[in-house]
């Protein structure tokens, strides 16, 4: 069986806790080494739990990359066409050298690793620019993105850099937010390398790109919809479906198993828009517009977001199918949000008033959040405790600016929903404090 592998500080915990059930004669030393070896460290886990030592490897690739750069451009009408060449060129033979390094002899050296793929990443642009502008090869900025994102997704999987993977979906949100055009289905060819992270049963690593992943291609997939597009108004409705999407592929990769809000980015990510936006939606000035132009042409992007929108209602159907045994109260209370979802997107179509799907809106967040305190407190989870009562909080804040009601009052509401948190917290730390004594008198 391959060992599992598990951060320094996760190793250190199981290690002390074995421990203690040998000295409790729970288990036997053989049966602690034996549990032991099933788990290993990783020197790039590690390094990747640091996301200081992350950020200020790549800060400095970057510096160096730019200072480099600087130094080039401040004699370049100097130089003639065939230095120049050699200038454009070198920067990216430098760093391929680099790279190609790093990933023969020195794949355990995380740091090394993303210096030279941050450094690959500018130099590719570099190049691509100077060459350009060397030789008079005119162009427009949205194919040198395009052009630099396809050679730059290599290496991706040559280095496994998780700076290279943030800077790829961030090119990538400037390309569909620049030009308004499906780029985002470049994030497809990234899915191979999350597989393979998942294969390897590399959790952190899986986990923080999983993150970055669904966030780009989130708000890239809502900023290549044109201004005038006959979807415009019913994006919000289409994204509240993708989350509830996200919040079931979350709960079907990693299990209904409760882990940390940081562990699970499908379901936690889903969660937090789904909670964004049926807030939006208990106001008035979202529904009344959610009709389509048909007026306006549909473009290819418009046609795949609304396959977008048919296979998340196909997948939340499907599990829902699959898992209906294991579901609780939490994810039918994720999943009633799609009654909006639904509500608005055919709605206003019919002719259906908007009062009752505000009503309806304003139901659904209220009986959620009280759902969702309940659950905290029954699960002894404070995260999930403050997120209903933060839900529950701008539900009714809301409600107080959309109302005549005197600023004194609303100053006094702010305070009285402050003081709850504050006793809801003192209550419930309170009550984790007294839980140990009263089962060790049991």
């Amino acid at each position: 069986m391959d060992t599992k592998q598990l951060t320094k500080k996760q190793k250190h915990w199981l290690e002390d806790e074995s421990g203690a059930w040998v000295e409790q004669g729970i288990i036997e030393p053989q049966q602690q080494a034996r549990i032991l070896g099933q788990y290993s460290t990783s020197h790039a886990e590690n390094f990747y739990s640091s996301w200081s030592s992350l950020l200020l490897i790549s800060l400095g690739a970057i510096l160096i990359g730019g200072g480099v750069i600087l130094l080039i451009a401040h004699n370049w009408e100097y130089f003639g066409k065939g230095t120049r060449t050699v200038l454009s060129i070198l920067p990216l033979i430098l760093a391929q050298a680099l790279a190609w390094y790093s990933a023969r002899y020195k794949p355990q050296v995380a740091g090394l690793r993303e210096a030279a793929g941050i450094l690959l990443f500018f130099a590719v642009a570099a190049s691509i620019a100077l060459i350009s502008q060397t030789y008079h090869i005119y162009g427009d900025l949205e194919s040198f993105l395009f052009t630099w994102l396809v050679l730059t997704i290599p290496v991706l999987y040559l280095l496994g850099s998780a700076g290279v993977l943030i800077l790829i979906c961030g090119v990538t949100l400037w390309l569909c937010g620049l030009e308004r055009e499906p780029y985002w289905l470049l994030y497809l060819l990234l899915l191979p390398y999350l597989y393979g992270l998942y294969q390897q049963q590399r959790h952190i690593l899986f986990q923080t790109a999983l993150w970055f992943v669904v966030i780009g291609s989130s708000f890239s997939i809502i900023y290549s919809v044109r201004w005038n597009s006959p979807l415009d108004d019913w994006m919000v409705y289409i994204f509240l479906s993708l989350s509830v999407f996200y919040y079931c592929l979350g709960r079907w990769v990693f299990g209904f198993k409760e882990y940390g809000f940081w562990s699970n980015p499908l379901s936690s990510i889903g969660a937090l828009s789904v909670g964004t936006i049926s807030l939006a939606l208990t106001t008035e000035s979202l529904y009344r517009y959610s009709r389509l132009n048909p007026e306006v042409a549909y473009t290819f992007n418009d046609y795949l977001i609304l396959l977008l929108l048919v296979i998340s209602i196909l997948g939340i159907v499907l599990f829902v199918w699959k898992n209906l045994a294991q579901m609780t109260i939490t994810e039918w209370g994720v999943l009633a949000s799609m009654v909006l979802a639904i509500w608005g997107l055919f709605g206003s179509q019919i002719n259906i008033p908007e009062i009752p799907f505000i009503i309806f809106a304003n139901l659904y967040v209220l009986t959620a959040s009280i759902i969702l305190m309940w659950q905290g407190i029954n699960q002894h989870r404070l995260m999930l405790l403050n997120g209903g009562l933060l839900w529950f909080s701008f539900l009714v804040l809301f409600r107080f600016f959309d109302s005549d009601i005197p600023f004194a009052l609303k100053g006094v509401v702010f305070i009285l929903i402050g003081s709850a948190f504050l006793a809801v917290n003192i209550w419930y730390n309170k009550k984790m404090k007294q839980q140990p004594a009263q089962e060790e008198v049991a």
